[in-house]
């Protein structure tokens, strides 16, 4: 069998002449030069090797130990006497770990090597990944999360990660701590692709990575937050995202088991979800409708299943406890809690 190569792109000199001594070797097959990793997860399946290297960013021991459980085998290159780099790559799991410095025919008996040596890939227990979305304008994303989350703690294992990288709510919501957040949570991913203890708030049962909303510095990439995503799905039973409304997040999205579409109930909420819907890169969501006034239910679910194409999964009401609760950083209120159980997500 030749090898079927997919290298990440780089602008240091090994990755070029490589890819150039692959195409004029019998020995292996170029695939794919990957500028991001949404790349090698489209075309995973017509691939058999990854060469990657340390310098890039979104190359992590988190991000190498899943290419390894997905069945991909990994030849990672690290600078010549970087140790950090080349630690990346061992804490990973890479099959083979080569210096920059090594010839292309090195790299290229590598890739033959680690594919004659393949054996069955036994996928690790994974959790269940819900993620929970909506259109701008505040239409209740993180008060769902929160309900869906407090209802599952009791009989699973659930982690609530808040992946609002413009917005993050959830410290604020439940009195958290604003630190450690996601940003040190992906920290300690990239160091040994394992998620640290001591990132992780806990109240009642239920486990907490807060957003990370630091003035001054730049939101944090979507890789990063894949490899937090990758090590919690590894750990807990369930892992729910509070995601924003940005469309850099779709990419996370797009991996969920079950999706979530939180819509606000009135007419500016039902129009901006719709946008939201007509975008859509996911798993057919449940739709959410929220804050639905009692006398106008039926206008409010017509209107719904008109512009956004669904039919509501759960009708939340306008109730004031509900709000009441968010303002007093108590937890979630029944009137959200009992519709969000009739989901049935994790039974």
């Amino acid at each position: 069998m030749i090898p079927r190569v997919a290298t990440v792109l780089s602008a240091r000199d090994w990755e070029p002449a490589l890819v150039g001594a692959i195409r004029e070797s019998a020995a292996a097959r170029l695939i794919l030069r990957a500028y991001q990793p949404a790349e090698l997860e489209e075309r995973r399946d017509e691939l058999d090797v990854v060469v990657a290297g340390a310098e890039t960013s979104w190359v992590t021991s988190a991000s190498i130990a899943a290419w390894r459980r997905s069945g991909l085998r990994v030849v990672g290159i690290y600078p010549d006497r970087d140790s950090p780099a080349r630690r990346i790559l061992e804490t990973g799991g890479a099959d083979e770990i080569l210096s920059e410095d090594s010839s292309s025919d090195s790299k290229i008996a590598a890739i033959g090597a680690v594919c004659a040596h393949r054996t069955e890939v036994v996928d690790e227990p994974t959790g269940v990944f819900v993620a929970v979305t909506g259109s701008r304008g505040a239409p209740g994303r993180s008060e769902v999360a929160l309900a869906l989350a407090w209802n599952l703690a009791p009989k699973l294992d659930t982690l609530l990660l808040d992946a609002d990288l413009e917005a993050p709510s959830v410290a604020i919501r439940l009195g958290l701590a604003a630190r450690p957040d996601l940003a040190d949570a992906a920290d300690g991913c990239r160091v040994d692709g394992k998620l640290p203890n001591e990132a992780i708030h806990t109240r009642d049962g239920l486990s907490f990575i807060v957003g990370s909303h630091r003035p001054g510095e730049p939101a944090l990439r979507g890789p990063l937050v894949e490899d937090v995503l990758d090590a919690a799905l590894g750990r807990f039973d369930v892992v729910i995202a509070d995601l924003g409304p940005s469309p850099a997040q779709m990419d996370l999205l797009k991996r969920a088991d079950v999706a979530l579409l939180v819509a606000n109930a009135d007419a500016v909420g039902i129009v901006r979800a719709a946008q939201t819907a007509a975008d859509w890169a996911g798993p057919p969501p449940a739709l959410v409708l929220n804050r639905v006034h009692q006398r106008s239910a039926r206008d409010s679910v017509q209107a719904a299943r008109k512009w956004l194409g669904l039919d509501p999964a759960v009708v939340i009401p306008v109730d004031r406890r509900i709000s009441a609760a968010a303002r007093a950083a108590e937890a979630p209120a029944r009137s959200i809690r009992f519709p969000l159980a009739r989901l049935g997500v994790g039974s």
